[in-house]
């Protein structure tokens, strides 16, 4: 008859290392598999932190599960990330481009100071060369130029 067939006893594993060693991966691996995927392993003394046991036959019909391996592997790089990384290329591109175009205002920006100051120099020494070949009073309020100026930018008498 056929289904008097011998059966093998389940073959056990016991603890992290042998589990893992059976599937391929380190122990923390193997350890995420259960808390996040539901990896087939008992804990004999029913303590969440006791020791593990896990059978050949449990963890080969789990490998074989049809979610764990689309969760498992990751997608390929070119053919399925291509809109995403193309996004991601764009974004660098205009990233690089806006810091080039920043440098360039940094730079027009420094020049321009640097001509404001040149300018301020050259008028505080032209003012005190006026001040000092006239022997005038070098407050600009008591020269009557000022005052006219003044009157005509407000309107009013001083």
């Amino acid at each position: 008859m056929a289904g008097n067939k011998k059966q093998e006893p389940p073959k056990f594993l016991t603890g992290w290392k042998e589990i893992a060693s059976y599937l391929g991966k380190g122990v923390r691996t193997v350890q995420r598999y259960e808390r996040e995927m539901g990896l087939p392993v008992r804990r004999p003394a029913g303590r969440p932190r006791a020791a593990v046991i896990a059978t050949t036959a449990e963890l080969d019909a789990w490998v074989a599960a049809s979610p764990f391996r689309d969760a498992l592997y990751l997608p390929r790089p070119a053919a399925q990330q291509g809109p995403f990384s193309a996004s991601i290329g764009r974004s660098v591109e205009e990233m690089r481009r806006l810091r080039a175009q920043m440098q360039e205002l940094r730079d027009e920006v420094k020049r321009t100071v640097h001509l404001l100051h040149d300018s301020i120099e050259i008028a505080q020494h032209q003012a005190q060369n006026f001040w000092s070949a006239s022997n005038r009073d070098p407050d600009p309020r008591k020269d009557p130029t000022f005052n006219l100026a003044v009157t005509r930018m407000d309107g009013k008498a001083n």
